[in-house]
């Protein structure tokens, strides 16, 4: 790392923890506490032994997204993350092993995606410290280094030609609410003016994967290369529109009834994958469909006993949870 990053890190990091010591006081009780561990970090699985950077800021934007206060988590797991960021920006994946500690122990998953939601915690959770404003231009800066103007699309990996349409719907929706947030537009002018625009990012997922609003998309190509067909990438693909504000309305609507119906039975009776997608769940109390959601709440038991659970489907537990509670 360049010796002016790593002085950035300490100085981040004495900020944020002593913002960590007075928001934990005021929450009382942790939230993903089978999750997290002392020092902040938050595992893929309970009491787990590593941590995918984007798995643990997704599950805490899908319980903030759905009116939980979840400053708490964030801050602690900013505080610990932060100093395992690279020069380019990205974050690697992280375990520890017995005495050893945790280290960086290869590629995280979707450094597209990841970029972005790195900066939603930063600015929409964190409301944009000062301190945290470089390490979110990093992230800007290496995720425009990710688009491929020849297939119209973001690669998930700098060194891998793969692209996901969940991915891109992702990277959409979120610098959508960036440049829409004032005081980010400002911070990261440059870095938002080297992205693609929205409207070049929707022409961008139309051309690389046949997406149109008003139409079904073709599950052959919800990946590049084409992938062999599995709940996720394919039957989950049309998904991401409803949760990342890129189909809202009645048409949103329609097109959930047919999800609904071709996937719906074997989603929540535990056929389609090994893992619950609480993420549906999410889209289905979005589209206002809440018995779908309840149902969903009422199965988690059952997935939790067959250990089928991880830190994904507990931010989307805590989000519901609060979220249909409020509304009843």
């Amino acid at each position: 790392m360049v010796t002016f990053w790593r002085a950035c890190v300490r100085r981040c990091g004495a900020v944020l923890a002593a913002l960590a010591l007075s928001t934990a006081a005021v929450h009382g009780a942790t939230m993903f506490e089978d999750f997290t561990t002392p020092d902040g970090a938050m595992t893929v699985f309970a009491q787990g032994d590593y941590v995918e950077p984007y798995v643990a800021i997704e599950a805490l934007l899908v319980a903030h997204r759905l009116g939980v206060d979840v400053q708490a988590p964030a801050v602690a797991l900013a505080n610990w993350l932060l100093p395992y960021q690279q020069a380019n920006g990205t974050f690697p994946r992280i375990c520890r092993s017995g005495t050893e500690g945790w280290r960086a122990c290869g590629h995280a998953d979707a450094d597209d995606s990841q970029a972005v939601f790195w900066c939603l915690l930063v600015n929409e959770i964190l409301h944009g410290p000062p301190q945290l404003l470089p390490s979110c231009s990093l992230s800007l800066m290496h995720l425009a280094t990710l688009w491929d103007p020849k297939r119209t699309t973001f690669q998930a990996f700098a060194d891998r030609p793969e692209a996901y349409f969940a991915d891109n719907v992702e990277v959409a929706g979120a610098l959508k609410r960036l440049r829409a947030d004032p005081k980010a537009a400002l911070h990261y002018t440059q870095e938002l003016a080297a992205l693609p625009s929205h409207r070049q990012m929707m022409d961008g997922l139309a051309q690389a994967y046949g997406y149109q609003l008003n139409g079904a998309l073709d599950p052959a190509r919800v990946s590049l290369p084409p992938t062999p067909y599995g709940f996720y990438p394919t039957a989950v693909a049309p998904v991401y529109p409803w949760v990342h504000d890129l189909e809202t309305g009645s048409a949103a609507r329609r097109k959930w009834a047919v999800w609904m119906f071709r996937h719906g039975q074997t989603w929540l009776s535990g056929k389609a994958d090994p893992f619950p997608w609480g993420l549906i769940a999410w889209a289905a109390y979005t589209l206002g469909d809440a018995p779908t959601a309840q149902k969903w709440l009422q199965a988690v038991p059952q997935w939790r006993a067959a250990g089928r659970w991880n830190l994904m489907e507990e931010g989307a537990l805590i989000g519901l949870s609060h979220a249909l509670a409020v509304s009843q």
